[in-house]
């Protein structure tokens, strides 16, 4: 956590100056507030307006995708296949509806090898149209009826064959557990404009001798983006959001008389389920507008404001604590057992006082007030009247002490360059640290000439 802050605190941009009375060598001071602060503004984005409704449709179009809608068994009695093309037991027959008659004959929706008991929709195209007025330039409306029917020889097609009687009456008379609908639908992503998927089951009993007649109502969502920064930039996305079941419990001879009464065909056959595809009337219109340049204009006047005004707070905490960590500085310099205070990220004093020290146990509220009238002095001595008037006293008494001829004389002090000293320094650490008589290291150390510059260093 304390490595995340100093990170955070070395992008601080609002660092008020140092002063050259400090021991800092970075030219600003900063802090881990003025950090979180700029990591803030520095996130901040104009969101787009979002407004989603529901409407009623008409009239619409959607092509389903492979897999779309698949319909498995989970059989708890056994390891027959009902659905597979020889030896079959249950035909799934896929009508198609064009507006309210079945012009065509079945297409039988046998599963494979790779997936047993499984049913499946792939590319077919459905259409809405339940407008008063119709409009011979709109296609008709188009449904999918998927019945679950017993085998028999006039749906069979190239390769395929019906079980015996005895094996399909056999299977029929046990109980075969449930069907699983999964239907694949989308949600939108605006910011990446891409779709993504997720699958939502539905389940419901596989009981031959109470079929089901269900409606699946497929929901469409329609996602309209207005991209534009000075004009209008539409884009739209149709897509699956969601579905709604409708059931009701029917006899086996319902499907029969609904499809010999919509179409030209006459067939007679048992069915154990009946399943009718569909888009639902009720569909959800997603509008997503991104700010245009008048609103970012805007904002953007607002947003500046909040800038200042965090800019405001963020210097006025930073110059705090820079004005305190340099009073504490003074206060040490005197009074080196200061040393244990510390400011923490809020500019708070704490004490950490060790509970095996006796030193400050008698009163911390005294030992706090001493603190603050030290910071009090402490600051009048940063003053620069206060630093000459100072440096004015230190003169007088060097003046009366060894009189004006060696103040005079002080002009022309100064260190002398040392060439072997210099000469020194440029020798590699490798043949520096090398092993030598102990005669010879007194000698050395003793000709060694302390730089001017170093002798009154505070060290840190």
């Amino acid at each position: 956590m304390n490595i995340l802050l100093s990170t955070i605190q070395k992008i601080d941009v609002f660092g008020v100056p140092i002063f050259l009375l400090t021991n800092k060598n970075n030219p600003l001071y900063q802090s881990k507030l003025g950090g979180i602060v700029t990591v803030g503004l520095g996130i901040i984005q104009i969101a787009p307006n979002i407004s989603t409704k529901k409407q009623t449709l008409g009239y619409t179009e959607f092509q389903l995708q492979d897999s779309t809608l698949q319909i498995s068994l989970q059989d708890f009695s056994g390891d027959v296949d009902p659905f597979q093309q020889q030896n079959n037991i249950i035909t799934p027959l896929l009508f198609t509806y064009i507006d309210k008659t079945i012009y065509e004959e079945p297409i039988a929706l046998y599963n494979t090898l790779e997936q047993p008991y499984l049913i499946q929709l792939n590319n077919a195209s459905l259409i809405l149209n339940t407008l008063d007025q119709q409009d011979v330039k709109l296609q008709k409306q188009k449904q999918y009826l998927i019945v679950l029917a017993r085998c028999s020889n006039v749906f069979a097609v190239n390769g395929s064959y019906c079980a015996d009687e005895n094996t399909i009456n056999t299977y029929l008379s046990k109980y075969h557990g449930f069907l699983f609908f999964n239907i694949k639908l989308s949600q939108f992503n605006y910011r990446t404009k891409d779709f993504e998927y997720f699958n939502k089951l539905y389940y419901t009993s596989f009981d031959v001798n109470l079929p089901q007649y269900s409606q699946i109502l497929l929901k469409q969502q329609e996602t309209i983006i207005d991209s534009g920064i000075v004009l209008n930039n539409y884009e739209r996305f149709s897509f699956l959001n969601d579905y709604e079941f409708i059931n009701q419990v029917i006899d086996n001879s319902f499907s029969q008389k609904i499809i010999n009464t919509m179409s030209n065909f006459t067939y007679n056959f048992d069915s154990y389920g009946c399943y009718l595809i569909r888009i639902d009337n009720i569909s959800i219109k997603e509008e997503i507008t991104h700010p245009k340049l008048g609103q970012i204009l805007a904002q953007i006047g607002s947003i500046v404001q909040l800038i200042f005004l965090l800019k405001h707070i963020v210097l006025y905490y930073n110059t705090k604590l820079l004005e305190n960590e340099l009073l504490n500085e003074i206060i040490t310099m005197y009074y080196p057992e200061f040393k244990v205070f510390q400011l923490d990220i809020f500019n708070k004093f704490k004490f950490p006082i060790d509970k095996n020290n006796d030193q400050f146990k008698p009163s911390i509220s005294n030992l706090q007030d001493k603190y603050f009238n030290l910071k009090t002095r402490a600051k009048e001595k940063c003053k620069l009247n206060n630093i000459l008037y100072e440096i004015s006293r230190i003169q007088f008494i060097l003046q009366q002490q060894f009189g004006d001829i060696v103040l005079l004389q002080s002009h022309q002090m100064g260190g002398k360059i040392d060439l072997n000293q210099i000469a020194l320094g440029n020798i590699k650490e490798s043949n520096r640290l090398c092993v030598k008589p102990i005669e010879s290291i007194d000698l050395e150390f003793s000709n060694q000439n302390i730089d001017p510059l170093e002798l009154l260093i505070k060290q840190f």
